[in-house]
């Protein structure tokens, strides 16, 4: 695939318009369209920005933007204890141009499903740092409830999370951050996924400091609080992004 067949590829997956990736790049729409035309050709450091909006910058190793998590977080509860970092601080600036952020940083009225859903299209569940997929057939609150049992420290994220916080669908991928995937994994009696097998799993997600922040209990599970319950919804797969909508009041459950 070559840049422009990325970059308009990306663009349409992450639901951008021309118009909105001009803005986030603070270029005129025609530049990207002319871009993905194939009619010219970006510099290096308007294509890195660009691709580094959609989600897989240049030399892409895989991981999600945890930053673009941070900064969400930050936008909607600026008293969350969580570092502002130089990469915090340009996605500020990416969102700001747009209109999600304001000049603090803080969300929009209004703009806060965009904001949720920009953050989970950059940091998705499936390239979080330390992820580690296992073989489906525990659910998410059976393994919580293992988990508990051990006293090894959990939340429970995903269609699982968004259930908790209003129900709306069945579980689809069962995703918990923890403290220490190979403990939890041991306490859980979980077993690997064979490397590049497909299908259905269960994920494990090291804490990196952001995503865990906020947690609460509900029916005696931890879970992540309602807003990286969104984002990981909308980086999610199946109906996670219809569950993230239920959650923001954006569809009927």
């Amino acid at each position: 695939m070559d840049l422009a067949e990325r970059i308009s590829t990306l663009r349409r997956v992450n639901g951008l318009s021309a118009r909105q990736l001009a803005a986030l790049v603070d270029v005129a729409p025609t530049t990207v369209t002319r871009i993905e035309s194939g009619a010219v050709s970006p510099s290096f450091v308007l294509a890195q920005e660009i691709l580094t909006v959609l989600g897989e910058p240049i030399g892409f190793t895989g991981m999600a933007d945890i930053e673009a998590v941070a900064a969400a977080r930050l936008a909607l509860d600026s008293a969350l204890d969580v570092a502002i970092t130089p990469g915090v601080e340009a996605w500020r600036a990416r969102w700001a141009r747009i209109g999600l952020v304001d000049e603090l940083g803080r969300v929009v009225a209004s703009k806060e499903a965009d904001l949720l859903f920009r953050a989970g299209r950059a940091a998705r569940l499936t390239r979080r740092p330390g992820a580690v997929d296992f073989k489906a057939g525990a659910t998410a609150y059976e393994i919580a409830g293992a988990l508990g049992e051990a006293g090894v420290d959990y939340a429970v994220t995903g269609d699982a999370g968004a259930n908790l916080y209003r129900s709306s669908a069945g579980e689809a991928w069962p995703v918990l951050y923890v403290e220490d995937v190979e403990r939890a994994a041991e306490a859980a009696g979980l077993v690997r996924k064979e490397p590049g097998s497909f299908g259905m799993r269960v994920t494990l997600i090291p804490f990196g400091g952001v995503s865990e922040r906020g947690r609460t209990m509900i029916d005696g599970v931890s879970v992540v609080a309602r807003d990286q319950v969104v984002i990981d919804a909308y980086g999610g797969i199946d109906r996670m992004a219809e569950q993230a909508d239920v959650l923001l009041d954006r569809r009927v459950a």
